[in-house]
């Protein structure tokens, strides 16, 4: 299997050498079939139209022919078409004044507003000449139309010289409409070999009639296969960077390995190589490998620059033999501080602090999973990972919710087995642990209305650990837990009722709601003694009681077509044991010595595709306030002006704020071919806004300019400072059919003290 979807960006040099061939490929398709030298009566079709004279020509695919007037030569070897002739086979159609085929030379010529459509793809000409024997020929003052990609072509002169050679003579390239294109390009002279390369010599790009520079000899591929070579340049200006210059090179291994490889030089900071392998040698045997090292000669302190920095992801996907799969996902940095300068495919504003790269092996069944786990986490918010404690192997099983045979009991189970362990020992626990979780259910129906669903699950878990101090073992656990179970009860009904009419565009709607009553019992245990690897290993008593009720508002759009446009759910619970001195606290109660736990609620209301709320929210009842918040809100309407808020808070349990922000995305279209949009993020919790950008899109039929101004700030994770925030000014110029022509990118600071200027321009 190949890799074309991958290296689209490739061939977008190679798509104007594509388009011309097809100019020459569109004329000898037809010609071959239909001006044949056999020596077959022609038949008159059923369906000749009255003043015209017709023949079908016998071929493989049999010829229509059409005209007012048909004649031949005495001796035979000439037959002419004139006045409104008309030729069609399978989906190609071609009309001319005149079209003349010659037995001797075996040749067709077709005069006088020529047009040959294949498909939807138009030929226009003053004249095509075809000989047959060789299928070359030549279009004079032509001009084709592919509507797939809405590219237009031209030349005085495309002539098909071989079997994969072309020449063109005066043509010209665009993807604008109109009889004056807002750009085009222009070549005197244009030489194409398929699976080769082109070459172009005194070409121009024109802005409508006005020439802007001179293109003296390019050579680009033109082969409709992929193939090594350069990709587009890019050079750009920065007061941190100084000149960043990039030359991608790509690299086709074989048709399923191909790879990218950038060399980048930035004059003030640093020298980068970054290399980008993909490989699908199977549809079930695929991956792709991404690495960059940069040799950073400003990074850390004079005294220890630690100039050699790199960054390295994985992603790989298999079948084994058919009876398993295999996926890995690996990621690799080499400071924590990389990503601050570096961070050119990662978005800053997410903040990646953290690293994980995991290897998964698993297979699954119908009523079964086994998978086997290997993790390993890379916390970028500390100076030394080797105190990070990591869990590998993780092996599962787990069986699925099945029927016992002949009863009506269902039964499911989980058996899971974690072994921690990190390099530095300092106050953790460590070692290896065994869990089972086996649940019974016995579904019951009471009546046509109540549906109840008791069952009971019983946890087992075993320890071989130790706990460390200073790398040293000061308590070994060996034990088993056999006294851990949890009994459940869920008792739900689903009442419906529908509602005729109309609303929000709805032909009926349909209310349901299932209220829900379930009761969760865990017995007091004794927790002293275990290691406590994570949350798993708190086991609370708990007696609680929980309602909740859901409901759902489904709209009909048309036969068998629904859609579920408002759901509500609210649930609330009591735990009756957090009164009782023995037990432990759970730590989602709202405060001790009460049981109410937090009032949750969520709604989402999409009543049309240009309206989108959601919100959901957690009430402490008990403080009267919210502990979590967050509501989304988006409206839009059919000419794409589109307006989204989100709002969201976390506070911890001393009240403190864990989150606090609001973003805004706003997108205007000021004209049919002008939008300007503006985003902005601002924490709360800062009282600053972290990302700020706003700006102009123009986008005329052919091409576009996007000028945006943004600015973005960022808090030290160490320090908790604010840093200091980077302004930036892109423009960027994109010709549709070439990709992006122009880029200027400065910072805020170098614009104010001089003017744009043509140093910062990416050229092709």
């Amino acid at each position: 299997m190949n890799l074309r979807r991958t290296i689209g960006f490739a061939a977008r040099r190679a798509r104007c050498m594509a388009l011309v061939c097809a100019v020459a490929l569109v004329a000898t398709c037809a010609g071959p079939r239909w001006a044949v030298g056999r020596e077959q009566p022609a038949a008159k079709p059923a369906n000749a139209r009255n003043g015209q004279e017709s023949i079908l020509i016998p071929t493989d695919v049999p010829i229509e022919m059409s005209a007012e007037r048909l004649s031949v030569t005495n001796d035979g070897n000439t037959y002419t078409a004139r006045g409104n002739v008309t030729i069609a086979q399978g989906n190609i159609r071609l009309r001319a004044d005149t079209i003349m085929y010659d037995k001797r030379t075996n040749t067709v010529t077709a005069r006088g507003k020529v047009i040959v459509r294949t498909g939807s793809d138009v030929v226009e000409a003053e004249s095509i000449t075809i000989k047959l024997a060789d299928a070359t020929g030549v279009v004079f003052n032509g001009k084709l139309l592919l509507t797939r990609h809405n590219v237009y072509l031209e030349g005085q002169k495309l002539e098909k010289v071989d079997e994969s050679t072309y020449h063109i003579e005066r043509g010209s390239f665009t993807t604008c409409d109109g009889a004056k294109p807002d750009w085009r390009i222009t070549g005197r002279d244009l030489d194409v070999t398929l699976e080769g390369y082109g070459r172009l010599k005194h070409g121009f790009f024109y802005v409508r009639d006005i020439p802007v520079f001179y293109i003296p000899w390019f050579m680009y591929p033109a082969k409709r296969t992929r193939q090594s070579g350069f990709l587009m340049p890019t050079l750009s200006n920065s007061t941190l960077r100084g000149f960043d210059i990039r030359l991608p090179f790509f690299l086709a291994i074989s048709p399923s390995v191909d790879a990218t490889v950038i060399p980048r030089v930035c004059t003030k900071r640093a020298l980068q190589t970054s290399v980008e392998l993909r490989y699908v040698p199977l549809e079930d045997f695929k991956g792709r490998f991404y690495g960059e090292y940069t040799y950073d000669w400003q990074y850390g302190p004079p005294a220890d620059p630690r100039s050699h920095r790199f960054y390295a992801t994985w992603l790989h996907d298999q079948d084994v033999g058919g009876i398993a799969r295999f996926k890995a996902n690996g990621a690799w940095v080499s400071d924590r501080d990389y990503f601050e300068l570096w961070a050119g495919r990662f978005d800053r504003r997410k903040r990646v602090r953290y690293l994980e790269s995991n290897t998964v092996l698993y297979r699954q069944s119908n009523n079964a999973l086994f998978q086997a786990e290997a993790s390993h986490f890379d916390n970028l918010d500390i100076p030394n990972n080797a105190v990070t404690v990591q869990n590998l192997p993780i092996i599962t099983g787990t069986l699925f919710n099945q029927q016992i045979p002949y009863t009506p009991f269902y039964f499911s189970s989980n058996v899971v087995y974690n072994h921690y362990y990190a390099p530095i020992m300092h106050k953790q626990w460590l070692g290896s642990r065994w869990q089972m979780n086996a649940r019974l259910g016995l579904p019951v129906s009471l009546g046509n209305i109540l549906k109840l669903e008791p069952s009971i699950t019983y946890f087992g878990k075993a320890y071989v650990a130790d706990y460390y101090e200073h790398d040293k073992s000061v308590k070994s656990v060996k034990s088993v837990r056999a006294d851990l179970y949890q009994v459940d009860g869920d008792l739900f009904t689903d009442l419906h009722a529908v509602y005729g009419g109309t609303l929000f565009g709805f032909h009926g709607i349909k209310h349901t709601m299932r209220p829900r009553v379930s009761w969760t019992y865990r017995p007091p245990t004794r927790t002293e003694g275990y290691p406590t690897f994570d949350e798993t290993d708190q086991v609370d008593g708990i007696s609680l009681v929980k309602a909740e009720v859901r409901q759902t508002l489904t709209g009909r759009l048309g036969p068998r077509e629904y859609l579920d446009f408002m759901t509500l759910s609210l649930s609330q619970g009591y735990d009756f044991a957090n009164d009782d001195p023995t037990m432990s606290r759970p730590i989602t109660k709202v405060r001790s010595g009460m049981g109410w736990t937090n009032t949750l609620a969520e709604l989402t209301f999409k009543p049309h595709t240009l309206v989108d709320l959601m919100a959901q929210t957690e009430y402490d009842p008990l403080m009267d306030r919210a502990r979590r918040y967050s509501v989304s809100l988006g409206l839009m309407d059919h000419r794409g002006d589109m307006v989204r808020v989100l709002h969201q808070f976390t506070e911890d349990g001393m009240r403190r704020d864990l989150n606090r922000q609001t973003n805004v995305s706003v997108q205007l279209k000021l004209l049919s071919s002008l939008d300007c949009f503006f985003e902005n993020q601002y924490t709360h919790q800062f009282n600053f806004s972290y990302f700020t950008s706003f700006g102009l899109v123009y986008h005329p039929q052919c091409w576009s300019v996007e000028l945006k101004y943004s600015e973005s700030r960022s808090r030290d994770p160490v320090s908790q400072r604010i840093k200091e925030p980077d302004q930036t000014v892109f423009m960027t110029v994109s010709l549709y059919g070439l990709g992006q022509v122009y880029r200027m990118s400065r910072e805020w600071g170098e614009i104010l003290a001089s003017p744009f200027g043509a140093s910062d321009a990416i050229i092709p």
